[in-house]
Order: structure tokens, then sequence, then C-alpha cells
């Protein structure tokens, strides 16, 4: 059994998304157990996902899709749940990010690239080392939201 933190990637086969999934390979706290996307890349394996229709490469990251990730399948973000994972690290354009963090951060933490909440009083934006006393945010936001 893994001592690694089970976490999803939203938006997994976008460009933001390929850079979770390219640093979060063998990560030593987090181990990736969920991926989702739109549903035209829904029920494809994360290998196959980004493929265009003529089987060429839409992998932007300078390494390669981590091997521990490629037989993952998509999940419709439109339907996509939290069950089985601690943390879901969101890489959508705004608009769905409105749309989709807040039924996941209703039970487990989002972190998020999306600019979406980014000017709500209560929505920390952590700078490693330079601004830790925002992480105080997240019992206001508890509390505020409702979320767990």
């Amino acid at each position: 059994m893994s001592s690694r933190i089970p976490v999803a990637i939203i938006g997994a086969t976008g460009l933001a998304g390929q850079e979770f999934l390219a640093a979060l390979g063998n990560h030593p706290m987090f181990e990736v157990k969920k991926v989702a996307a739109s549903s035209r890349s829904a029920g494809k394996r994360m290998v196959d996902a980004v493929k265009d229709e003529k089987g060429a490469s839409k992998w932007f990251c300078r390494d390669p899709l981590p091997a521990e990730y490629r037989n993952l399948v998509v999940e419709d973000s439109a339907t996509f749940t939290t069950d089985g994972v601690r943390a879901v690290f969101s890489a959508v354009e705004a608009d769905v990010a409105r749309e989709l963090e807040p039924k996941c951060a209703a039970t487990v933490p989002v972190l998020s690239t999306a600019s979406a909440y980014r000017y709500e009083n209560d929505v920390p934006v952590f700078l490693p080392g330079v601004n830790w006393d925002h992480a105080a945010l997240i019992d206001v936001q508890r509390k505020k939201r409702g979320w767990k």
C-alpha cells in the first residue's frame, strides 16, 4: 500500500494538466490516481488522449508522459467525482473552473491554475516562502463555504 496521497488532475490533457502529470511522476508525496478532461478525451487511456486523430503526439512537455500514468483512463470532467482521492489539481479554464472546482472543493482541497476565484477574499494564493500567512484563509474558506 502506497503512503503517497492519492490525487486527481482535472484538465489532464491540456498544457497545464500535462505539466502537472510531468511534475507529479514518481512524486514522493502525491500519487495521481484519477485524470479527467473534456468529453473528447473521456474513456481513452491517457497515452491515447494526448494524440490527435492521426496518432501524432499532442504531449507538449519536455519530459515524456510518466509511465505510471499512461494507462489511466480519462474521466469526463462533467461527471467527475472525488471518490478515492484526497486532493485535486485543477488545470482548466476559468469558466470551467467556476463550475467544477466548487463541487470538488466541497469534499477535498483543490489546487488550481485558473483565475476563476483568485480575487475572492477567502481564497489563498500561495507563493512558497513569501506568503505562508495565506494558509490561514483555508479555515476561513471552510467555515464560510461549509466545506470539509
